[in-house]
């Protein structure tokens, strides 16, 4: 009895199409990548730490902000009720 291939039609794949272990960069190659990741991991990092302040400090400017709105809603409502 004959089985057939489940993964396809018995060809095998052609020569090239993966990509073989002799094929990789030198390791000197994957160290140069390794190291240039580090460095734009390092610099996403503090470039996030800065965005991270920035994000605070606005968050706090806004909300003196909106509680000085308020102080001058109260105002503006003290003011009205006593020329009425």
């Amino acid at each position: 009895m004959v089985h057939s291939d489940p993964f396809g039609l018995g060809i095998p794949p052609r020569p090239g199409l993966f990509a073989h272990f002799d094929m990789l960069p030198p390791p000197e190659i994957m160290e140069q990548k390794l190291v240039a990741q580090h460095v734009e991991m390092q610099r996403l990092g503090t470039e996030n730490q800065r965005i991270a302040a920035t994000h605070g400090t606005l968050r706090q400017e806004l909300a003196a902000a909106q509680h000085e709105l308020q102080i001058l809603h109260a105002q503006i409502g003290a003011v009205t009720s006593k020329r009425e």
